[in-house]
């Protein structure tokens, strides 16, 4: 398991229990792929779990979860983010697509429509990691988005939550990683920085959709 301040930590097959915590401070300036870009070296601002490099491809197909038990403190963010990473290098697709100089007429036009269109390209990228899926929960709505339960500051409490579903192949060699931040910039409110999150990791999991159960991962 990883240490305070941000260490790197193991993620395994079974729950290691114990009660060792493991503390980071939120911040809301950096991206959720800035903080998940560099795990070889510490960062304060959040926890990450890597597996062993896979000795075979695996296919995720579903829906991921993970349960978090956690304490909140000093600060305003109510916001707990668990990153899925790809951690490898391998050219990927970026998210957006590039347009052909040269447009392609499929038909005569009409007004309003030429009947010509540009033909369009997946854009890829080579990085050492993509973000597979994410979620967040406001911890303050951890029974229900319609309940508001306030924290007790520094109480451990147990966070169950879904990523967005996903169908991705992790290829042989890569490996999983599971990244907890606080603020997602660009997906949650931007409060100011300073809350601090202690994760009991020897109590927490994911729950990963492998098509072939646990042997997928060799």
């Amino acid at each position: 398991a990883a240490g305070t301040g941000g260490q790197n930590g193991t993620l395994s097959r079974e729950r290691s229990g114990g009660h060792a915590v493991e503390s980071f401070t939120d911040q809301n300036v950096r991206t959720a792929e800035q903080l998940a870009e560099n795990v070889t070296a510490t960062d304060p601002n959040r926890l990450a779990y890597l597996s062993p490099a896979l000795a075979k491809d695996a296919r995720l197909s579903g829906t991921p979860a993970v349960s978090v038990r956690a304490a909140f403190g000093g600060g305003r963010s109510p916001y707990l983010t668990a990153l899925l990473v790809d951690y490898g290098t391998d050219a990927r697709a970026y998210g957006g697509v590039s347009y052909g100089p040269t447009p392609v007429c499929y038909g005569q036009g009409v007004p309003g429509d030429t009947g010509c269109a540009r033909l369009a390209e997946h854009v890829t990228v080579t990085a050492p990691y993509k973000i597979i899926t994410r979620g967040w929960i406001d911890v303050r709505n951890r029974h229900s988005a319609s309940r508001t339960d306030l924290l007790r500051e520094g109480r451990f409490y147990d966070f169950d939550f879904d990523l967005q579903p996903t169908d991705y192949v992790v290829k042989a060699g890569h490996r999983i990683g599971v990244v907890l931040i606080s603020t997602d910039r660009d997906f949650t409110l931007r409060l100011p920085a300073g809350t601090g999150v202690s994760v009991e990791p020897g109590d927490s999991s994911v729950e990963l959709p492998l098509v072939g159960g646990r042997s997928a991962l060799g």
